[in-house]
């Protein structure tokens, strides 16, 4: 499997596992794995993630496996879908702890809500 594949995998992985406040070990566990080292190498692209896996990932993370395999995600139809039902968009958001990080967050932020603003999103 290519590098940047294998990548952006792994990123969407961690980012859908952490934003529902899951372990590693939970993950694994749920996978039926051995240990959580298993798991582990999918999410620091190490390893090539089974389409078992990834359908039962999609269905704990109630979403299509195309959102897990996805090298960029469906963000524009997401935020019109969002919009459209209830005015409101949501953004994940990564922080690593350092403050660059996090004003660079608050610059794209600001961007996103003025085009909110002026309706452009």
């Amino acid at each position: 499997m290519e590098t940047a594949l294998k990548s952006n995998i792994a990123e969407n992985l961690r980012k859908h596992r952490v934003l529902r406040g899951y372990t590693q070990e939970y993950i694994a566990e749920y996978l039926g794995k051995k240990d959580y080292t298993a798991y582990s190498r999918y999410e620091q692209g190490r390893s090539n993630l089974k389409m078992e896996d990834a359908i039962k990932l999609a269905d704990l993370y109630q979403v299509d496996v195309q959102e897990l395999i996805s090298v960029s995600p469906k963000v524009n139809q997401s935020f019109e879908n969002q919009k459209k039902s209830n005015g409101l968009i949501s953004i994940l958001v990564d922080l690593d702890g350092s403050s660059s990080t996090l004003e660079n967050n608050i610059i794209r932020l600001k961007k996103i809500n003025e085009l909110i603003a002026k309706q452009d999103l």
